[in-house]
């Protein structure tokens, strides 16, 4: 699915576009400003769960956000989702993402901007190096450094316990917005325009917010990648694997899930 040229339009005004593949950014950015920085969503832009539970069709694909937002029912909490991060399988929202994002790079800072928590948590004792190496796993990689530094607490707010980090060319938003990042990134940086590639228009919003009150030209792409992967989960199945992670803090991929809820 491509831009159509009344979507562009359209979208200009609010200064987002709607994209569903690599090549449609591609074309979205065919005018950026050469001293612009580019920020990119990773979960569900860049990588997402190979498990159909979390495709875009499903009715449980909000499965973990919904832990989260009930995260004092679980005394466990922090163990579950840690489990279900090491154990889940990925795959590439898009198979272009890692040589695009390398030709990207060849002219622009290019980093990861990422909504989730910092520092340790659970069994993963770094979620900075976690997330890092997930991301090369699949052949990812972004501006190392910033500002100098290849590692550094980005942001804090004193009434919550971890900060917004930056690890290796990632930023990570711990419990703090995507905007606040950039507000950090901007008392050191007054780049010429900033891009925001995400599969959440209320992120790319709040960035449009930050930008506006910066005074730095702002281009967000609202990604739907997701809409290309086909695919729903089995109901049974899909409940005997939430189960088994919120009851266990065991993550089972959909064949295994399948396998054992049938008695093979």
């Amino acid at each position: 699915m491509g831009l159509s040229t009344d979507a562009m339009a359209l979208n200009r005004k609010d200064h987002i576009l709607t994209a569903t593949t690599v090549a449609d950014v591609q074309q979205a950015l065919s005018t950026l400003n050469e001293d612009a920085v580019i920020f990119i969503d990773v979960d569900d832009t860049l990588i997402t769960p190979e498990s159909k539970v979390f495709h875009w069709s499903s009715p449980y694909r909000f499965l973990i956000d919904d832990l989260k937002k009930n995260k004092d029912k679980y005394p466990n909490f922090e163990t579950i989702l840690s489990h279900w991060r090491l154990q889940r399988k990925t795959m590439l929202v898009s198979k272009d993402w890692p040589a695009f994002i390398e030709a990207l790079k060849q002219k622009y800072p290019v980093y990861a901007l990422t909504k989730m928590d910092s520092g340790p948590l659970g069994d993963i004792p770094s979620m900075e190096k976690w997330r890092y190496d997930e991301l090369e796993s699949k052949g990812i990689s972004f501006t190392p450094t910033y500002d100098g530094i290849s590692e550094a607490v980005v942001a804090t707010d004193p009434a919550k316990p971890s900060p917004a980090t930056f690890y290796k060319g990632i930023f990570i938003s711990g419990p703090l917005n995507k905007s606040n990042v950039l507000r950090a990134y901007f008392n050191t940086k007054q780049p010429a325009q900033i891009v925001l590639i995400d599969d959440r228009a209320e992120y790319l919003e709040d960035a449009i917010q930050e930008c506006n009150r910066h005074h730095i030209p702002f281009l967000g792409i609202l990604f739907k990648g997701m809409d290309l992967i086909p695919g729903a989960p089995d109901p049974a199945v899909a409940e005997f694997q939430k189960e088994t992670l919120f009851e266990k803090g065991e993550w089972l991929e959909d064949k295994e899930a399948e396998a054992l809820l049938k008695g093979e």
